[in-house]
Formats: structure tokens, sequence, C-alpha cells
């Protein structure tokens, strides 16, 4: 298929994409920047519009073109994909404060001036690795201690900060359950408040199925005691090995998992959250199929019907 340089034809692929205010009773499906990190802001929202994405998520990171909202608001006019949300950044984030706070306070501004529905944030950290040199391998050993930022930040999670917060923005602010570690041939929870139980503090979760995958959680069963707190979805799969995997290449039961959500009246986004390592990025033509393959089984799990070209165009 040829590249995109401007808004989709309406004869084209891009027949799938919802208009771009939301229809009533329509799960979106939106593709997270973070799936083609390896490219560029611009070929981020024109692989969405070229292969029907209802949207997109902005992950926030060191790069200056994920968070100045003139320059997305730019390239949602030009290619007629809204950012549905936005992720706070989780990694160096230059000219920015490090407080993590700060950032969650930056990234939410950011959210706004762009209409996001959704801001997704991180959970703190419960320790920080020591990097050992031995034998010609590094190690991570996690025994060292949390600074002051990450004590600050949990605190502002569960004493009030980020519920005040909330009741000053229209945008969802989300919190993420995150991935488990192996250390010694064990599971390792690196985060703080990251289990099932404490999660259910916080109103507004982004339940992402390969993180629980990590933990050795059924995705189904951790869901329902979670389910009315579940306001962003990140779907991906999980091989045992690697994280954010396509949507048919793992165990973990999507399927199911998205029929049980638009079964229950699921109102959130659902952000397909790849890793570019898994997908064929050296040819976009066979880049844009398989993301298109992984929007289709996302619509047909949640019973919306694709248009019938658009089938073919993902075989």
């Amino acid at each position: 298929m040829a590249t995109v340089s401007g808004k989709c034809p309406s004869n084209g692929p891009a027949d799938l994409r919802a208009p771009k205010g939301r229809m009533p009773g329509v799960i979106q499906v939106a593709l997270s920047t973070g799936s083609v990190y390896t490219y560029g802001t611009t070929r981020a929202f024109e692989l969405a519009a070229q292969t029907g994405y209802d949207g997109l998520e902005a992950i926030v990171d060191d790069r200056w073109d994920t968070r100045q909202p003139e320059y997305l608001r730019r390239l949602v006019d030009q290619y007629g994909v809204p950012v549905l949300s936005v992720h706070s950044p989780f990694g160096a984030a230059s000219g920015w404060p490090r407080d993590e706070v700060e950032r969650v306070k930056r990234a939410l501004a950011v959210a706004e001036a762009v209409g996001a529905r959704t801001l997704n944030v991180h959970l703190p950290f419960r320790f920080h690795d020591l990097l050992v040199m031995t034998g010609g391998r590094r190690w991570a050993a996690p025994i060292l201690p949390v600074g002051a930022n990450h004590r600050r930040y949990r605190r502002w999670l569960t004493e009030g900060g980020l519920t005040a917060q909330q009741a000053q923005t229209p945008v969802t602010i989300a919190v993420e359950n995150l991935p488990l570690r192996r250390f010694l041939g064990r599971r390792l929870n690196p985060y703080a408040l990251n289990t099932p139980e404490e999660l259910r503090r916080f109103p507004h979760l982004c339940l992402d199925t390969t993180h629980w995958g990590t933990a050795g959680i059924d995705l189904l069963t951790v869901y329902e005691p979670l389910a009315d707190r579940i306001a962003h979805v990140h779907l991906s799969n999980f091989n045992g090995k690697h994280q954010h995997q396509p949507v048919e290449k793992g165990y973990l039961p999507l399927g199911p998992f998205l029929s049980r959500l638009a079964g229950r009246g699921y109102s959130g986004i659902v952000v397909v959250e790849l890793t570019p390592h898994a997908l064929p990025v050296q040819e976009e033509t066979k880049l844009a199929a398989e993301l298109r393959r992984n929007l289709m089984y996302c619509r047909h799990h949640l019973s919306q019907q694709p248009q019938p070209h658009a089938l073919a165009l993902a075989r």
C-alpha cells in the first residue's frame, strides 16, 4: 500500500476509523506510538491512519515532538487521527522536571491540550538496581532503596494528591499495573502498589495484559475484581519470555478478555501496545499489514464488524 501523505481517502482502510467524535457504545481501539517508537511520531500518525485505528496513544519520551501540543495538534489535523490518550514519561524527558509528580502534571497538561480522554501513569519503584560487573557480565541487583522522589510520588498517589488532581481535570488519570521481572530464578516485583489488592485503592486503572502475564496471574481471573475500576487497557500478548507481542503470538486469552470487556459495557479505550522488536519494521508494507491484523483481531472480539475490503487487506 502506498504511503499516506495526508488524510486517508474515504474509500481506503481508514473507513474503519470512527468519527472524531466518540460514538456512544463503541469501544475505541488506538495504536500506541510505542509500537513504532523506532520510527518518528509523524509516521505513527501516518500508520494509524493507513491501517484504520480510531486514534493514537502518545507516549511522552525524550523527543520534543512527543510532548509539544501544537505539533501534535497539527498531526491530528493532517492525518485525521485524534490523540485519544497520553502516556506520562517513564524514561528520560529532557527539559522537564525530574520530580515524578511534576512530570505527571506536565503530561496531563499535554493531554488536556490535545483533547485526550485518558492520561496513563506508572507506579513508583520499590527499589533501585545496583549495577554490578563480574566475570565480564553485568548484573542488576535490586538492593538500593528508592530516593525521596519516588517516596514523594507514592505519597502523592495514595494520600490525596492524585484525587485532588483528578477533580481538576476532565482527563481520566489511569494508574497502570506494571511488569514483574526475574531475579535469581524467581519473580520479583520492582514496583510499589503493584498487586491486585493494592491497585483497588485507585478509582481508575489501566489494565496491561502483558504485564499481568509476567506476574503469572490468569488474565480473566485478575480482571473480575478490578473490572469496575478499569478505565483503560493496554493490549498485547506474552509468550513466557517476551512482553508486548502481537495479539496472536502468546498464550494470554486476549480474545475472551476483549469479549468480556464488551459484554460488561466497558467504555474506555483499548490501546494496541506492541514492541517494534516483534514487528516487521524493516518493511513498511508488512508492518502495516501486521498492525491491521492486530486491529482486526480487536474489532472481531469486541463484536465490531470491519468492512470486507479491510479484512482482505489484513490477510
